[in-house]
């Protein structure tokens, strides 16, 4: 990567390991292949599968030649209670209802982290998790905060969950508000990040989709079957509608 040159970002969620590592490993070989190393790898929550932290080192296995930064967020099978587990390998930046900043190639590239919140809390986390609903509410008003308070030349979310149901065609239409939350489309149309990744949708055949200013990428394994890049230098060029009336009233 040189100043002024192509800046890759390689996104992915979902890998579920065991589950679905042989077809990461065959993904990143892709993806090496075709476009060489990307400057920055994001993970977007569901490493592995029902908590198996043990089994994280077989993903790090498999990403051991990659020299750049790992970012990550948590997924609905990483759970809350072993968080200490996942927070111990160091190789990986962990983000939860977090922000970083970091400069590739120039550009300074900000990074929000989240499981992100559902309309509709599953049965099983009704059940088993006390105040999960304001949970879910208070994380969209945290990554809002968030992204009114980060300084970037590209803006990027990772949501386990979707942030709106556009990417969530082809799953169960009944099932949308248990995989995604809609009250960040608000978020999306107030704050414009650049980018926002989100994976949990398996079967999706809509995998991408443009709010405003922002594009919304379902970055799932099993539905993408390949590892999403995008060249956040271009990213950064899009053009930007003129903000509204609250630009001069800040």
């Amino acid at each position: 990567m040189s100043e002024g040159g192509r800046v890759l970002a390689a996104a992915v969620a979902d890998i579920h390991a065991p589950r679905y590592l042989g077809l990461f490993k065959e993904a990143l070989s892709a993806l090496l292949d075709a476009q060489g190393e990307p400057d920055l790898m994001l993970l977007v929550g569901d490493l592995v599968e029902k908590n198996a932290h043990e089994r994280l080192p077989e993903v790090l296995e498999a990403l051991e030649e990659l020299k750049c930064p790992l970012i990550a967020c948590f997924g609905n099978e990483e759970y809350e209670e072993d968080k200490d587990a996942y927070l111990s390998y160091g190789r990986i930046r962990w983000l939860d209802d977090e922000s970083t900043v970091m400069e590739l190639g120039g550009l300074k590239i900000g990074i929000i982290g989240s499981r992100g919140s559902l309309d509709r809390p599953t049965w099983w986390q009704r059940t088993h998790l006390p105040g999960i609903w304001a949970t879910y509410k208070r994380r969209v008003k945290t990554i809002d905060a968030l992204l009114s308070q980060l300084k970037a030349d590209v803006v990027i979310v990772m949501t386990h969950y979707a942030p709106t149901y556009r990417t969530l065609e082809g799953e169960r239409e009944r099932i949308w508000p248990e995989m995604g939350c809609r009250a960040y489309e608000a978020v999306i149309e107030r704050r414009r990040p650049h980018l926002w990744l989100h994976g949990h949708a398996h079967k999706a055949i809509t995998l991408e989709a443009e709010l405003g200013d922002t594009l919304v990428v379902n970055v799932s394994l099993p539905a993408r079957k390949a590892i999403y890049t995008v060249d956040l230098r271009a990213l950064a060029r899009r053009a930007r509608r003129p903000r509204g009336l609250e630009a001069f009233m800040t």
